[in-house]
């Protein structure tokens, strides 16, 4: 029981030196209105997508008639629409602010503290409880830009989804994924994608899918009675463009409305420098930094891990655009292994850890002043 102490302990003070740090930063932009008051607090964790949750909870989705009104853009231009969201989120809050009669800023920080405690108490499970698993689990709360799971985001939620699912099929316990695929499928447009490295892993735990090769001699009943499992994720994922085709018109009405925020299909090298801008031009390498990191560590992990990381790194790529990438790679948590086990190694790797979080500081700084690498 004591990791898991020691693990809500420092994802406390983690919180409280973000405040702490929003505090000094506000001494230098007096605009930014940072006091010791709940408002002020509230101010320094809900940005950007935040807005949109919080009036999809408030409102839900809008009718549409005309296309168009889902969003586009024309060189200077464009239409923004809530459709570009999941409803998972907005439901979460929405049912949260209905039984305790609160808002969503209250309801946002109480789910925003539970689930990113969860995620790291679940990524520690995963790591089998021990030593060495405590400390990535300490590189993953303290990596550069990984304030996004303290944030009232969804990335918390969706990282304890994703890793509490591949706990219950090590665990073979099926009835809690099927329950688990569910919200993980309505949270993100990728919540259906991540479907293919859990089924993967699924295959490897039942010993058919055997470093990179299929043995078809042992797929027998119980596997097609336990495969039954996974079929929640396609039902929800299907019933929620049903919902969207009645309202919109549009069965992938969230893929149209992406092209709001400047994103269009295309293949993923082409995302890299479009712009030329300082954002555009830090994403691209921070991003291709982890693809060398993913093709030189693909030896250390299993099939689905790998599928894992490539389908969360391509997959915003192949939208176009490299905003928001660190947010996207955050939730990659073998990095955190393969990242973990070097500093591991290193003799005075607790202050290594104390300069990661450092930097993790400097990338909050963008976050608290709202520049465009916060997104």
């Amino acid at each position: 029981m004591k990791p898991y102490l020691k693990i809500i302990g420092v994802a406390m003070a983690i919180k409280i030196i973000y405040f702490l740090f929003a505090i000094l930063v506000s001494s230098y932009y007096k605009d930014i209105g940072i006091s010791f008051t709940y408002q002020s607090y509230t101010n320094t964790i809900k940005k950007n997508d935040s807005y949109w949750y919080d009036k999809i909870s408030r409102e839900g989705y809008s009718k549409i008639t005309n296309k168009r009104d889902l969003g586009f853009h024309d060189g200077i231009h464009y239409k923004q629409s809530e459709w570009a969201f999941f409803p998972m989120y907005p439901l979460l809050i929405r049912g949260t602010n209905f039984i305790l009669s609160s808002d969503f800023n209250s309801s946002g920080i109480f789910w925003s503290v539970i689930f990113s405690i969860l995620g790291f108490i679940g990524f520690y499970i995963w790591l089998k409880d021990s030593e060495k698993g405590f400390f990535y689990t300490l590189v993953l709360m303290c990596f550069p830009f990984h304030y996004y799971f303290s944030m009232l985001y969804t990335e918390a939620i969706f990282f304890t989804l994703l890793i509490f699912c591949f706990v219950s099929i090590r665990n073979k316990k099926f009835w809690q994924l099927s329950v688990l695929l569910i919200p993980l499928t309505l949270l993100r447009p990728n919540g259906i994608v991540v479907l293919i490295p859990l089924f993967l892993y699924f295959l490897e735990q039942q010993n058919i899918l055997v470093k990179y090769k299929i043995s078809l001699s042992k797929i027998n009943k119980k596997f097609f009675v336990e495969s039954l499992y996974f079929i929640t994720a396609p039902l929800a994922f299907i019933s929620y463009c049903i919902f969207a085709k009645q309202i919109t018109g549009e069965y992938f009405a969230f893929t149209i409305a992406q092209t709001g925020w400047y994103k269009e299909y295309m293949f993923p090298l082409f995302a890299f420098f479009r712009r030329g801008d300082f954002m555009t031009q830090f994403f691209s390498y921070y991003t291709i930094i982890f693809i060398v990191i993913a093709i030189f560590s693909r030896k250390k992990f299993p099939l689905s891990m790998n599928i894992l990381i490539w389908v969360l790194l391509v997959l915003p790529l192949c939208a176009g655009s490299v905003t928001s990438m660190p947010r996207f790679i955050s939730l990659i948590f073998p990095f955190s292994i393969i990242i973990g086990s070097w500093i591991y190694k290193i003799r005075y790797r607790y202050l290594v850890l104390i300069s990661l979080f450092s930097l993790q500081l400097i990338t909050y700084y963008f976050w608290l002043v709202g520049d465009s690498l916060s997104f």
